[in-house]
């Protein structure tokens, strides 16, 4: 490794204005869609601490660095206090450590009060902790920040407990999870009359819309959530593109630009994923007919040995690896039941398996399938009511997992012990989802994606105090359950 790989991938130590030519930043700039995530101002810069961003691929994880570093230069005095440096490359600790000591000694020359690092894609890089430990025992990471981004959940997790007491403390969480953009952003940054009303009316804020949520738990309407109302055409509207696009930014980009997105970005994130499972060891073919499996059995309760009996597999815990691998790379969700009595989750009785996003869906269903045409696959399914209906239960529940991750943040989060679903002994009451407060109270939410709701519907939630159904386009305030449209609900969430 020499200086002159360093400087190429920092061209802002020699002019900071460099960072507008970026390429990543460029296609941002240029695109229809300018996402800022919310989770850019949860990164604090002012204290030495070590963050993980973990999340899918294609997510934007390296825009999002590009444009810290876009701000950052604004701020500071020293453009050379900033370091980034992508991983793909890098094979080990020793490689991390040499790249990390070159600069630091380099750096050392402008006595900067501060320095800042971003290491990209650090999971491409074998033992990379021990690198990084060493650094911080010996003093080198002093008055230092550090991001380091990863595609897999349980790479950065495993390596980055080995690094106990040397992350820093202060407020708030040290590991964050970047998920695919939620349709409430997605209204936002492509709505921007809904914006407006939604800035003047204070609903960007979460605690208004936590406000709204908890009024409707308890069976009341909102002035605000009724105005919304007004605006259901276009959020019905979004909401379909949604179900296309997804919540990645490449995806939404080239839909709103050719009204399609073209089968290659599809085929992008399939090789990523297939790339990064392969460094873990865990083939292809066997893969694929998992997620054939699961894509079909979409919103019903499975078991692994059920989804083993529809592949070539001969063992269900290699099936249950390969689940769980998925699921560390954030392509799948696994919900567990709800032990009533318990008020946590079952792991032994079957589980419902949901996509993380719609565009991941749509990818690895063509891909599984053998469609090549994957937007067009993505239409044809969306055009039948019955499998629409579970990529939006999908859809549903992977904002919930978000919305409890926001709400009860840590960086031990799990979801399996804050969402569930229900269904009781013999069926007799079912619920399509159960949240978990700090307070132990149970919160059921019923999804009925249909036309007309019957007094029958509401059945399962009667197992709750409080809860909610959730349908495709009614809304009503009276008796016991509010009932809400699934977008409205969504952009509140």
């Amino acid at each position: 490794m020499n200086f002159m790989n360093l400087s190429v991938q920092n061209p802002w130590w020699k002019n900071p204005a460099a960072i507008r030519d970026d390429d990543k930043l460029k296609k941002w700039e240029d695109s229809v869609l300018k996402w800022s995530p919310w989770i850019k101002g949860e990164l604090k810069f002012d204290r030495d601490r070590i963050y993980t961003l973990r999340g899918p691929r294609q997510v934007g994880k390296t825009t999002l660095v590009k444009l810290i570093i876009r701000d950052l230069l604004d701020e500071i005095e020293h453009p050379q206090s900033v370091f980034y440096f992508t991983c793909d490359l890098v094979a080990d600790e020793k490689e991390l450590f040499e790249v990390l000591n070159l600069y630091l000694n380099w750096a050392a020359a402008f006595r900067l009060e501060r320095k800042y690092i971003f290491l990209d894609e650090i999971s491409s890089v074998r033992d990379w902790e021990k690198g990084l430990k060493y650094l911080v025992d010996t003093g080198a990471l002093k008055n230092t920040s550090v991001v380091l981004t990863g595609s897999h959940s349980i790479d950065i997790k495993s390596s980055i407990e080995r690094l106990p007491g040397r992350r820093g403390e202060g407020e708030g969480t040290l590991d964050k999870i970047f998920f695919p953009m939620k349709f409430s952003e997605y209204v936002e940054t492509l709505n921007p009359d809904i914006k407006q009303f939604m800035e003047v009316n204070g609903l960007i804020e979460g605690s208004k819309r936590q406000e709204i949520l908890s009024d409707l738990f308890e069976g009341k309407a909102d002035l605000l959530q009724s105005t919304l109302l007004l605006y259901q055409p276009e959020i019905d509207q979004l909401f379909d593109q949604y179900l296309i696009t997804g919540g990645i930014p490449r995806s939404i980009n080239e839909f709103f630009t050719k009204n399609k997105i073209d089968s290659s970005i599809y085929e992008i994130y399939i090789q990523s994923l297939i790339g990064d499972l392969a460094r873990w060891n865990i083939p292809e073919m066997p893969v694929k007919q998992v997620l054939r499996s699961i894509s079909g059995k979409l919103t019903t309760p499975v078991s692994w040995r059920g989804i083993t009996d529809e592949t070539d597999i001969g063992a269900h815990v290699t099936v249950q690896k390969y689940v769980t691998a998925l699921e560390d790379s954030f392509v799948l969700n696994v919900l567990y039941p709800l032990d009533l009595p318990k008020k946590t989750a079952s792991f032994k009785k079957d589980k419902k398996i949901y996509f993380q996003d719609p565009f991941i869906f749509h990818a690895l269903h063509s891909w599984a399938s053998g469609f090549t045409d994957y937007f067009e696959s993505a239409n044809l399914y969306l055009s039948n009511p019955e499998t629409k209906s579970k990529l939006v239960e999908s859809v549903f529940h992977s904002h919930l997992v978000h919305f409890m991750y926001e709400k009860h943040p840590s960086d031990v989060f799990s979801p399996h012990e804050r969402v569930f679903y229900l269904k009781t002994k013999g069926g007799k009451k079912e619920v399509d989802f159960v949240l978990k407060t700090n307070g132990n109270q149970l919160l059921g939410i019923e999804l009925k994606y249909q036309r007309q709701i019957n007094s029958s519907d509401y059945r399962g939630l009667t197992a709750f105090e409080k809860g909610i159904l959730v349908s495709k386009g009614k809304y009503e305030i009276s008796g016991k359950y509010a009932t809400v449209p699934v977008s409205l609900f969504l952009l509140l969430l």
